[in-house]
């Protein structure tokens, strides 16, 4: 038990050092400090509007060359990569609910005299449901095309952010993108397993497919 409290120690110690400089350059730079409160608070909403746009299936149809099933599985792909990606950011915000609770964990800004860039409400700190919801989407939307890049570099940009205008401590930040981008594979494996026989059940079921998709002619 002491080496945990030791260990935690330090977190909380390297925690406050990432804080303190981050206090220390706000104002410096206000085109930067506005952009960071910008991935800070809207970075989720782009994200969620890129991958509708992706399931929309603006990258493309499949090649005419292919087999017909496997030509229109893949004008799916898009919906059902998305739908992981969802669900996933869903999954893991559940899942951290009871955790929150238990660790009622204060924010940074009820702890020392620091006034954060953007304005929260308090408590809960622990984990960031930002940081896990933003890599979820990236990570369960990994079949996406290259659209998954951009999610990902905005799921890095939305938890740096976090940090920098003073809502989260790094090891929330770090605790929460880990356990959205675990589920994130998750979901993501498992639709990309499951899809093709979950499609033909479909199909089978349905002349027209889901969602008004042909799948079977």
């Amino acid at each position: 038990m002491g080496r945990v409290l030791k260990i935690w120690s330090l977190i909380e110690r390297a925690d406050w050092r990432v804080l303190r400089w981050c206090e220390g350059r706000w104002g410096r730079f206000p085109a930067f400090d506005a952009a960071m409160m910008a991935a800070a608070l809207y970075t989720p909403l782009v994200m969620l509007a890129l991958i509708a746009i992706a399931a929309s299936g603006w990258a493309g149809q499949a090649h005419s060359a292919e087999p017909v099933w496997a030509g229109q599985a893949h004008s799916a792909e898009p919906v059902w990569a998305a739908a992981s990606s969802v669900a996933a950011a869903v999954i893991v915000r559940v899942a951290h609910e009871p955790i929150s609770r238990a660790a009622r964990r204060p924010r940074p800004f009820e702890v020392e005299p620091i006034h954060a860039l953007v304005e929260h409400e308090p408590g809960e700190s622990f984990p960031s449901n930002h940081a896990a919801g933003g890599f979820a989407l990236a990570v369960g939307g990994w079949h996406l095309g290259a659209v998954a890049y951009v999610l990902l570099a905005l799921a890095i940009w939305l938890a740096l952010a976090r940090i920098y205008c003073g809502l989260h401590y790094p090891s929330d930040v770090i605790a929460g993108a880990a356990s959205g981008a675990v589920v994130g594979y998750a979901c993501s494996s498992l639709q990309w397993a499951y899809r093709e026989p979950l499609l033909h059940a479909l199909a089978g079921m349905d002349p027209k497919g889901l969602l008004g998709i042909k799948f079977l002619p």
